[in-house]
Protein backbone atom coordinates (compact mmCIF):
# COMPACT_ATOMS: atom_id res chain seq x y z
CA UNK A 1 0.00 0.00 0.00
CA UNK A 2 1.61 3.43 -1.01
CA UNK A 3 1.87 6.36 1.21
CA UNK A 4 -1.45 8.10 0.44
CA UNK A 5 -3.11 4.99 0.20
CA UNK A 6 -2.33 4.21 3.77
CA UNK A 7 -2.79 7.34 4.93
CA UNK A 8 -6.02 7.61 3.35
CA UNK A 9 -7.38 4.66 4.45
CA UNK A 10 -6.83 5.62 8.10
CA UNK A 11 -9.30 8.60 7.33
CA UNK A 12 -11.58 6.48 6.82
CA UNK A 13 -11.03 4.00 9.54
CA UNK A 14 -11.21 7.16 12.05
CA UNK A 15 -14.33 8.87 10.34
CA UNK A 16 -15.69 5.07 11.53
CA UNK A 17 -14.74 5.29 14.91
CA UNK A 18 -15.81 8.65 15.82
CA UNK A 19 -19.50 7.26 14.62
CA UNK A 20 -19.47 4.30 16.81
CA UNK A 21 -18.21 6.23 19.96
CA UNK A 22 -21.05 8.32 19.49
CA UNK A 23 -23.59 5.61 19.42
CA UNK A 24 -22.09 3.49 22.28
CA UNK A 25 -22.32 4.34 25.79
CA UNK A 26 -20.63 3.20 29.00
CA UNK A 27 -17.54 0.66 29.33
CA UNK A 28 -17.60 0.35 24.79
CA UNK A 29 -17.36 4.16 24.97
CA UNK A 30 -14.33 4.73 26.86
CA UNK A 31 -12.69 1.15 24.88
CA UNK A 32 -13.61 2.98 21.38
CA UNK A 33 -12.21 6.23 22.04
CA UNK A 34 -9.22 4.15 23.31
CA UNK A 35 -8.67 3.11 20.09
CA UNK A 36 -9.57 6.10 18.32
CA UNK A 37 -6.58 7.81 20.63
CA UNK A 38 -4.17 5.12 19.24
CA UNK A 39 -5.14 5.56 16.11
CA UNK A 40 -4.78 9.30 15.73
CA UNK A 41 -1.83 9.11 17.66
CA UNK A 42 -0.17 6.44 15.01
CA UNK A 43 -1.68 8.39 11.93
CA UNK A 44 0.32 11.75 13.20
CA UNK A 45 3.79 9.66 14.08
CA UNK A 46 3.97 8.39 10.59
CA UNK A 47 3.08 11.34 8.81
CA UNK A 48 5.47 13.82 11.24
CA UNK A 49 8.40 10.65 11.54
CA UNK A 50 7.84 9.83 7.48
CA UNK A 51 5.50 11.76 5.28
CA UNK A 52 6.00 15.48 6.08
CA UNK A 53 9.89 15.15 6.09
CA UNK A 54 9.51 13.68 2.96
CA UNK A 55 6.90 16.32 1.29
CA UNK A 56 8.88 18.97 2.81
CA UNK A 57 12.09 18.08 0.53
CA UNK A 58 9.65 18.37 -2.21
CA UNK A 59 8.81 22.12 -1.49
CA UNK A 60 5.50 22.07 0.49
CA UNK A 61 7.15 23.74 3.53
CA UNK A 62 3.82 26.36 3.51
CA UNK A 63 1.11 23.95 3.31
CA UNK A 64 2.90 21.11 6.50
CA UNK A 65 3.87 24.38 8.78
CA UNK A 66 -0.04 24.44 8.68
CA UNK A 67 -0.67 20.56 8.80
CA UNK A 68 1.89 20.32 11.95
CA UNK A 69 0.54 23.49 13.51
CA UNK A 70 -3.04 21.59 13.20
CA UNK A 71 -1.86 18.50 14.85
CA UNK A 72 -0.68 20.05 17.77
CA UNK A 73 -4.26 21.51 18.24
CA UNK A 74 -5.83 17.72 17.72
CA UNK A 75 -3.27 16.69 20.07
CA UNK A 76 -4.38 19.19 22.64
CA UNK A 77 -7.82 18.25 22.57
CA UNK A 78 -7.21 14.86 22.46
CA UNK A 79 -5.17 14.91 25.50
CA UNK A 80 -8.22 16.65 27.28
CA UNK A 81 -10.57 13.73 26.32
CA UNK A 82 -8.26 11.39 28.01
CA UNK A 83 -8.29 12.87 30.76
CA UNK A 84 -12.58 13.15 31.23
CA UNK A 85 -14.98 10.22 32.11
CA UNK A 86 -15.90 9.06 28.76
CA UNK A 87 -19.92 9.38 29.79
CA UNK A 88 -19.53 13.20 31.12
CA UNK A 89 -21.05 16.03 28.89
CA UNK A 90 -17.78 17.98 28.59
CA UNK A 91 -16.25 14.96 26.99
CA UNK A 92 -19.08 14.13 24.63
CA UNK A 93 -18.35 18.31 23.85
CA UNK A 94 -14.73 18.07 23.12
CA UNK A 95 -15.18 14.86 21.08
CA UNK A 96 -17.54 16.94 18.75
CA UNK A 97 -14.87 19.49 18.45
CA UNK A 98 -12.18 16.92 18.08
CA UNK A 99 -13.72 15.43 15.18
CA UNK A 100 -14.66 18.95 13.65
CA UNK A 101 -10.96 19.11 13.77
CA UNK A 102 -9.67 16.40 12.19
CA UNK A 103 -12.17 16.14 9.66
CA UNK A 104 -10.88 20.05 8.76
CA UNK A 105 -7.35 18.57 8.66
CA UNK A 106 -8.38 15.75 6.15
CA UNK A 107 -10.24 18.08 3.67
CA UNK A 108 -7.17 19.79 3.95
CA UNK A 109 -4.48 17.12 3.29
CA UNK A 110 -7.20 15.84 0.25
CA UNK A 111 -7.58 18.66 -1.36
CA UNK A 112 -4.20 20.38 -0.86
CA UNK A 113 -1.17 18.51 -0.11
CA UNK A 114 -2.33 14.94 -1.49
CA UNK A 115 -2.79 16.38 -5.40
CA UNK A 116 0.25 17.83 -4.87
CA UNK A 117 2.26 14.50 -3.57
CA UNK A 118 1.16 13.05 -6.35
CA UNK A 119 2.48 15.28 -9.29
CA UNK A 120 6.22 15.06 -7.91
CA UNK A 121 6.28 11.57 -6.58
CA UNK A 122 5.98 8.56 -8.57
CA UNK A 123 4.83 5.20 -7.93
CA UNK A 124 7.73 3.69 -6.67
CA UNK A 125 8.65 6.63 -4.27
CA UNK A 126 4.84 6.64 -2.39
CA UNK A 127 5.03 2.39 -2.06
CA UNK A 128 8.79 2.89 -0.65
CA UNK A 129 7.40 5.76 1.75
CA UNK A 130 4.14 3.40 2.48
CA UNK A 131 6.37 0.54 3.44
CA UNK A 132 8.43 2.88 6.03
CA UNK A 133 5.26 4.09 7.46
CA UNK A 134 3.86 0.54 7.60
CA UNK A 135 6.66 -0.75 9.49
CA UNK A 136 6.32 2.22 12.03
CA UNK A 137 2.72 1.95 12.42
CA UNK A 138 3.17 -2.06 13.68
CA UNK A 139 6.07 -0.63 16.05
CA UNK A 140 3.72 1.71 17.84
CA UNK A 141 1.11 -0.81 17.75
CA UNK A 142 2.90 -2.77 19.90
CA UNK A 143 2.06 -0.41 22.86
CA UNK A 144 -0.61 2.50 23.99
CA UNK A 145 0.85 5.36 21.55
CA UNK A 146 -1.94 7.44 22.80
CA UNK A 147 0.25 7.70 25.96
CA UNK A 148 2.62 9.93 23.63
CA UNK A 149 0.32 12.82 23.11
CA UNK A 150 0.15 14.57 25.77
CA UNK A 151 4.26 15.39 25.27
CA UNK A 152 3.71 16.24 22.02
CA UNK A 153 1.24 19.41 22.44
CA UNK A 154 4.65 21.14 23.95
CA UNK A 155 4.96 22.25 20.31
CA UNK A 156 5.07 20.89 16.35
CA UNK A 157 7.21 17.81 15.47
CA UNK A 158 10.11 18.97 13.52
CA UNK A 159 10.20 18.07 10.09
CA UNK A 160 13.36 16.24 10.07
CA UNK A 161 13.17 12.97 7.95
CA UNK A 162 14.39 10.17 10.06
CA UNK A 163 17.35 7.42 8.45
CA UNK A 164 15.83 5.05 6.18
CA UNK A 165 13.88 2.05 7.63
CA UNK A 166 15.62 -1.03 9.18
CA UNK A 167 17.98 1.62 11.35
CA UNK A 168 18.13 1.70 14.76
CA UNK A 169 16.69 4.98 15.63
CA UNK A 170 13.34 4.29 13.13
CA UNK A 171 12.36 1.31 15.21
CA UNK A 172 13.22 3.01 19.11
CA UNK A 173 12.03 6.73 18.59
CA UNK A 174 8.80 5.56 19.34
CA UNK A 175 9.43 3.81 22.27
CA UNK A 176 11.58 6.23 23.59
CA UNK A 177 8.60 8.61 23.12
CA UNK A 178 6.09 6.18 25.26
CA UNK A 179 8.73 6.08 28.24
CA UNK A 180 9.27 10.53 28.74
CA UNK A 181 5.09 10.69 27.77
CA UNK A 182 4.25 8.93 30.92
CA UNK A 183 5.25 10.97 33.75
CA UNK A 184 4.39 14.16 31.78
CA UNK A 185 0.61 13.11 30.61
CA UNK A 186 -1.24 14.19 33.62
CA UNK A 187 0.87 17.42 34.08
CA UNK A 188 0.51 18.54 30.59
CA UNK A 189 -3.05 17.44 30.71
CA UNK A 190 -4.06 19.36 34.00
CA UNK A 191 -2.15 22.38 32.87
CA UNK A 192 -4.74 22.97 29.81
CA UNK A 193 -7.49 22.17 32.07
CA UNK A 194 -6.40 25.01 34.54
CA UNK A 195 -6.27 22.60 37.49
CA UNK A 196 -2.53 22.14 37.97
CA UNK A 197 -0.38 23.12 41.23
CA UNK A 198 2.50 24.95 41.18
CA UNK A 199 5.07 22.35 42.01
CA UNK A 200 3.80 20.68 38.87
CA UNK A 201 3.56 23.90 36.74
CA UNK A 202 7.06 24.72 37.80
CA UNK A 203 7.98 20.46 36.45
CA UNK A 204 6.83 21.08 33.45
CA UNK A 205 8.46 24.37 32.91
CA UNK A 206 11.82 22.76 33.46
CA UNK A 207 10.88 20.35 30.68
CA UNK A 208 9.94 23.09 27.84
CA UNK A 209 13.33 24.66 28.81
CA UNK A 210 15.45 21.99 28.64
CA UNK A 211 13.73 20.92 25.43
CA UNK A 212 13.90 24.68 24.13
CA UNK A 213 18.05 24.04 24.88
CA UNK A 214 18.15 20.41 23.27
CA UNK A 215 16.52 22.08 20.24
CA UNK A 216 18.77 25.37 20.12
CA UNK A 217 21.76 23.16 20.67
Amino acid sequence: MNAIELLETQHRDVDDLFARIESASGKARGKLFDDLADMLAIHASIEELHFYPAVKAAKTDEILEHSTEEHVGIKRKLSICMALPSASAKFLELLRELKEEVQHHVKEEREELFPKVRTLFDADQLEALGQEMTSTMAELQQGRPRFDVPLQTLAPMPLTELPTQGSISSRVMPHLGRLLALPLQMIGVAKQLGKIPAAGLGFLRGVQRGLKRKREA
